[in-house]
């Protein structure tokens, strides 16, 4: 993923994405967090708001960010919580994998938009064997034309589910309704996949 639009512009990357809470952005499956609490993986953290309302809902979070830039404006804004940030990016996470966590929650927000179709495959198969049993893994999905500065690909739910099939997770019903774009890009709409993993026991019957 190109990453010099996001070191260039860090500053006005950070407040769009500050100008809207984590609730507005993600309250189609804020209730599968259910009160529940553990170890999260923000995937693309960017300017660290996501990461923040985790940790302040008592989450323990690793908040992983490839845009040097992003990432100390998004842990200098966050450093009152303790939030690990890691310089990190799909599809491998391979500073992530060195860690040997398995994590209860894997957000991954407006992200899978900048992976070339060739990774995703292998992304996906990485962020599920990162998943701790009965782990979530949601995945939000940016729908519309690029902005002529970053890269966009086409990006499906009928390809996430076809990926989730070959794997150890299920999917978790969400609403289907597209999503309207809350910074108001007429032609930008958003809808949200997640996948729960397996536990234990169902891996074993």
């Amino acid at each position: 993923m190109p990453l010099n639009p996001y070191n260039l512009r860090a500053k006005d990357f950070f407040a769009q994405y500050q100008s809207l809470s984590f609730e507005q952005v993600h309250n189609d499956w804020i209730p599968q967090l259910d009160n529940k609490t553990g170890l999260a993986l923000d995937v693309g953290a960017g300017s660290g708001r996501d990461a923040l309302a985790l940790s302040e809902r008592g989450w323990d979070v690793v908040a992983v960010e490839p845009a040097a830039e992003l990432l100390r404006l998004g842990a200098s804004a966050t450093a009152h919580r303790s939030i690990q940030w890691v310089s990190d990016s799909l599809p491998d996470l391979g500073q992530i994998r060195k860690l040997s966590y398995r994590f209860d929650l894997i957000l991954v927000s407006a992200v899978w938009m900048h992976l070339p179709p060739t990774v995703r495959e292998r992304a996906f198969r990485i962020l599920t064997e990162l998943l701790g049993p009965a782990g979530l893994l949601v995945i939000t999905l940016r729908h519309g034309p690029g902005d002529g500065e970053r890269e966009f690909h086409e990006v499906s739910r009928a390809e996430l589910d076809r990926f989730a099939r070959q794997r150890a997770v299920m999917p978790v019903p969400l609403p289907k309704m597209p999503r309207t774009d809350q910074l108001n890009r007429p032609d930008v709409w958003w809808e949200t996949v997640a996948y729960l993993r397996l536990d234990d026991d169902a891996l074993r019957a």
